[in-house]
């Protein structure tokens, strides 16, 4: 059997925690939205009206910047004046 560890490395998990990521990292939209306490249709249906912004990370993929996603987060969950 053929040895691909150097062709398909394994991914290095917990780089980065996720309060670093929320101060100056992307957050996945999955993550976002369960972090918001929100569906996957409401979450689109949020950018669709600008309230939080995806950008594209590469070809396929798209994420939400840190600090726009902790916003986004806080001011769903009613957390904007603590």
């Amino acid at each position: 059997m053929k040895d691909n560890t150097k062709k398909y490395p394994m991914p290095k998990d917990n780089l980065f925690s996720l309060s670093e990521r929320l101060l100056h990292g992307v957050l996945r939209p999955q993550e976002v939205w369960s972090l918001a306490g929100k569906g996957k249709t409401s979450f689109y249906e949020d950018v669709k009206a600008g309230k939080v912004a995806l950008r594209k990370i590469g070809r396929r993929s798209s994420g939400v910047y840190g600090p726009e996603a902790k916003r986004y987060i806080q001011s769903s969950l009613g957390l904007m004046g603590e």
